[in-house]
């Protein structure tokens, strides 16, 4: 195997430890520099140096400087499976498809941590005060935090090259699983652990089917801009601001009702967007090359290749891509990925134990 796929390995796991380590060293320094929070622009401040710390120097700056540098591939090369190049319209599917996300994981959530409540697990209150007057700038800031930032930097790094290096190894099944694995894990929390791995399945799908990072982060950013919004709803009573106590009084036959309903709703923006993406992609087709037992997605596009250079066994390999065949991972170069996973998947049992960092 060429030694460029080991490579790209290394850089991917180096990504991820940016990733997993810069969250943990944030959060140890915003705890320990127990950082003022009497009103709630001191509370915003200190939110703003871990967002703006995690999500731009750990998440996208050093993961963009370690493919760079280390891995030698370019921003395209890096997000193969995943381009940010020509915006088509029907991404914006991705902005209801989010919203209904949003309602889902409210759902996700709510069940999960009652459950948690079943085994002792005490939820930490938020100690978060708005201020009676409504200030503009904060919720400006909130969004920027909590809803744009995460949006590009993280589906960068876990849409983006660790989800191509996955899919030159893996097929699209177990990446969207990866994937998943990866996302929840990733946020050491666990309340969030099961509603941000549905997330992460939902955005690889969509990421790989579309091959843009759009949808995904288009997605991202409503469903976190929805969690933005209910909360000054809720302090400045606004439009839907009494969702959480609406569904809260319903009964479980019609809150089940509704959830599904959001469901099918959240399954038919996919399914647009899907049938989009197949009936706008070149050709308005996809040739499907299959050897060495791996499904192998190829774009044939004008000028690029013909069928019979597809069907050529000289021209085995993705068009799309760089590669002729799905590269097996050794042990060594996963060593990292899994060292990775136990670190994580310790820090989540941390929050459930002890409640540390929250």
């Amino acid at each position: 195997m060429p030694l460029w796929l080991k490579r790209d390995y290394k850089a991917a796991a180096y990504v991820l430890t940016s990733c997993v380590l810069g969250l943990i060293f944030m959060r140890l320094i915003v705890y320990f520099a127990a950082l003022p929070s009497e009103t709630y622009g001191q509370t915003l401040g200190g939110n703003a140096l871990f967002s703006l710390c995690s999500q731009l120097i750990f998440f996208l700056a050093i993961p963009f400087c370690i493919y760079k540098f280390y891995g030698k591939r370019t921003v395209k090369q890096t997000l193969e499976h995943s381009s940010i190049g020509r915006f088509k319209a029907y991404y914006l599917l991705a902005l209801p498809l989010g919203i209904a996300v949003f309602f889902l994981t409210v759902g996700v959530s709510a069940a999960w941590t009652g459950l948690l409540r079943l085994t002792g697990y005490t939820v930490p209150q938020s100690s978060d005060n708005m201020p009676e007057k409504f200030v503009f700038g904060f919720l400006v800031a909130d969004i920027l935090l909590t809803a744009v930032l995460p949006a590009v930097c993280e589906e960068f790094s876990m849409r983006g090259g660790v989800l191509t290096t996955a899919r030159r190894s893996f097929r699209s099944a177990f990446c969207i699983v990866l994937c998943a694995v990866i996302f929840g894990l990733f946020h050491q929390n666990i309340r969030q652990v099961f509603y941000t791995a549905m997330f992460g399945a939902l955005a690889a799908y969509i990421t790989l089917r579309t091959k843009s990072l759009y949808p995904a982060m288009i997605m991202h950013f409503a469903n976190n801009f929805c969690s933005v919004y209910i909360d000054y709803a809720v302090n400045y009573d606004w439009a839907f601001g009494g969702l959480y106590t609406f569904l809260g009084a319903m009964p479980v036959w019609a809150l089940t009702f509704v959830f599904l309903a959001v469901g099918l709703f959240a399954a038919a923006m996919v399914v647009l967007m899907m049938y989009f993406c197949d009936r706008r992609s070149p050709k308005g087709r996809f040739a499907i090359i299959d050897y060495d037992k791996a499904d192998i997605t190829n774009r044939t596009a004008d000028g690029e290749a013909g069928e019979s250079d597809v069907n050529n066994s000289e021209s085995k390999r993705e068009f799309y891509g760089n590669f002729e065949k799905l590269y097996k991972p050794t042990l060594r170069d996963v060593a990292v990925f899994i060292a990775l996973g136990v670190v994580t998947l310790l820090t989540t049992v941390f929050t459930y134990v002890w409640g540390f960092f929250y």
